[in-house]
């Protein structure tokens, strides 16, 4: 049974935002890779959650697929 029309927008902008935490995660680790320091120590902390928070968007979007959570319709 494939998804309704929401719940394939739904997880399409959940796709959307787990890839776009992952490559701001990835642009600032690039731009602190050559950085040492306590404010580096605390941006590896700060990318660390964007990781993290994109791991579990993407975890939403596959409940999303797997029919586990549902766009349900408004008004």
């Amino acid at each position: 049974m494939g998804l309704t029309k929401p719940n394939q927008d739904l997880r399409r902008e959940l796709t959307d935002l787990s890839l776009g935490l992952e490559q701001a995660a990835s642009e600032v680790l690039n731009i602190t890779k050559d950085c040492r320091g306590v404010e580096v120590a605390a941006v590896l902390k700060l990318i660390a959650k964007l990781y993290d928070d994109a791991d579990r968007i993407a975890a939403l979007a596959d409940e999303v697929k797997d029919g586990r959570i549902v766009r349900g319709m408004v008004g």
